[in-house]
């Protein structure tokens, strides 16, 4: 006997799915436009909607350090902007529709959050307003306030639920390894068709029409995407247990990718993972064990040995040490002076410019015209290396390669304190949960607070980014929210009443 109710659902999904078919068969005939692609886009999302729903919280922790871009949407959004706007959309909806759901409130982190967001809105209706180039608006720098906007919404998702204890592991591996996914875009050349259609979803870095020779071509993201096996070991194991005796292959692994993520050539990323391990190193409380001695003396080592051939190392791996006082190849040296020199060029005139800004950012906005010369490149023929620092693609732009120059300048004296602000309630989470938090999560709490630590030293004096930053510790300080089930707090002491005096206990004498 057929099930009425059976019979019922299969019909609806007959009719919906037959319809749906012919459409995207019929569209599919013709030539594929943005239009199209959009269209069949939001078909998609409508198809999987019900995924999104369900899965919509594993999906979020993937996609926050998945390089994916959805080509198909309008401005090329990334994959983590969109996922993170639909999972607040659903957090607001479950919120109306179940008084039950509730976040993990940590008003530390959500006042300097809010403080950033207007700060932010401000500036953008006193600067033109917030226009979209790639929506054919009138000016450009559109997508940076909503970068802002969007990395600030990171911290509300990601805190909105707690992680249970049995699926830890698995949301660690979620939350860090997907940056592998990195290595496609170096992997362009070798990618045959139809397999090289990965690369609309993470572009290629470049064509590389020389070819890549292994050891001088700069593998950007195949040097970002290494660095996430390191950084997921330290998570997962802490220092100690990579150097543990006990699992050799921890070591090896970890050096190997230490190793390979210098073919990008970034003294950066070197440099901030040597301050990593060493303030692990220490919060580990291994500089009062038997591997302190042993460290030093494998440094004293590997100094000396490198000290003999560093001239002779593959050029990626020079420019990665260049910033070290040994003997470099002179045209290593040239490159990395070069892109040094060319910041400091910068920073000397935009600095002055400062004290003009302090009441009212500049903003983002760039005119029409500023940005097609910038497509254009017409910028770097304006007189060659005599042109205004000031007057370059990146510094139009906001990209001024300093933290502090990036929020003094652009967003003004508010500027500077919504970054400070949210870096101390960043520090000041991350430091409760690394000195109270669950005891099952020491290594990981100390490998997020390390990290702050390392990157509000880099932000101050290496490298940073204004529109970066709000994603970037709000996402921190979730993500431990979310591991800990909340805020870690001293434990209560035992209440005691210092005006009673205990009674003194009678002795008992010998018959």
């Amino acid at each position: 006997m057929t099930n009425p109710t059976a019979a019922m659902r299969m019909l609806i999904t007959y009719a919906v799915c037959i319809p749906v078919a012919l459409v995207v068969g019929y569209l599919l005939t013709n030539p594929l436009d943005y239009g199209m692609l959009g269209f069949l886009g939001l078909l998609i999302a409508v198809l999987v909607s019900p995924i999104f729903i369900r899965w919509y919280y594993p999906l979020l922790v993937f996609a926050l350090n998945a390089p994916i871009i959805c080509f198909f949407l309008p401005g090329k959004p990334t994959f983590t902007q969109v996922v993170i706007i639909i999972t607040l959309v659903i957090i607001v909806t479950e919120r109306i529709l179940s008084g039950e759901k509730r976040s993990v409130s940590v008003p530390v982190m959500t006042w300097p959050l809010m403080f950033i967001m207007a700060v932010t809105y401000m500036t953008a209706e006193l600067n033109g307003g917030i226009s979209l180039h790639a929506l054919s608006g009138d000016t450009g720098g559109g997508r940076k306030y909503i970068d802002i906007f969007i990395g600030c919404g990171v911290f509300f998702a990601l805190s909105s639920q707690t992680i249970p204890r049995n699926k830890r592991t698995l949301y660690l591996i979620l939350y860090m390894l997907p940056g592998l996914l990195g290595m496609i875009g170096n992997l362009f050349p070798f990618l045959p068709s139809p397999l090289n259609k990965i690369n609309l979803l993470i572009p290629p870095t470049s064509l590389y029409e020389d070819g890549i020779s292994i050891g001088t071509t700069r593998l950007t993201e195949f040097s970002f995407a290494i660095g996430t096996v390191m950084y997921y070991m330290l998570a997962r194991y802490g220092l100690g247990g990579i150097l543990s005796g006990r699992h050799p292959f921890r070591g090896l692994i970890f050096g190997s990718a230490f190793f390979m993520s210098m073919l990008g050539g970034f003294r950066s990323s070197l440099g901030g993972m040597a301050m990593l391990l060493v303030l692990m190193f220490f919060f580990e409380g291994l500089h009062r064990t038997r591997l302190l001695p042993a460290i030093l003396l494998c440094g004293v080592l590997a100094v000396t040995v490198l000290a003999t051939c560093s001239d002779k190392l593959p050029y990626t791996f020079q420019r990665s040490m260049s910033f070290l006082p040994l003997k470099w190849d002179s045209e290593v040296l040239v490159d990395a002076n070069g892109t040094a020199e060319w910041r400091f060029a910068m920073w000397r005139v935009l600095w002055p410019q400062v004290p003009n800004y302090l009441l009212l950012g500049k903003g983002y906005t760039i005119t029409k015209e500023d940005y097609e010369m910038m497509g254009q490149g017409q910028f770097a023929n304006l007189g060659g290396a005599n042109i205004d620092p000031s007057q370059q693609g990146l510094a139009l732009s906001g990209d001024y390669h300093s933290g502090p120059l990036s929020a003094l300048l652009t967003f003004g004296l508010w500027g500077g304190i919504a970054i400070l602000w949210l870096m101390g309630a960043t520090f000041y989470v991350l430091y409760c949960n690394y000195k109270y938090g669950d005891p099952e999560l020491r290594i990981l709490n100390i490998y997020l607070f390390a990290s702050c630590i390392g990157s509000i030293i880099g932000y101050m004096f290496i490298f940073g980014s204004y529109k970066d930053s709000m994603a970037g510790y709000g996402g921190m300080a979730a993500f431990s929210l979310a591991m800990n089930g909340g805020l870690g707090k001293r434990p209560a002491r035992a209440a005691s009443n210092p005006r009673i005096k205990p009674l003194p206990q009678r002795v008992p004498q010998p018959a």
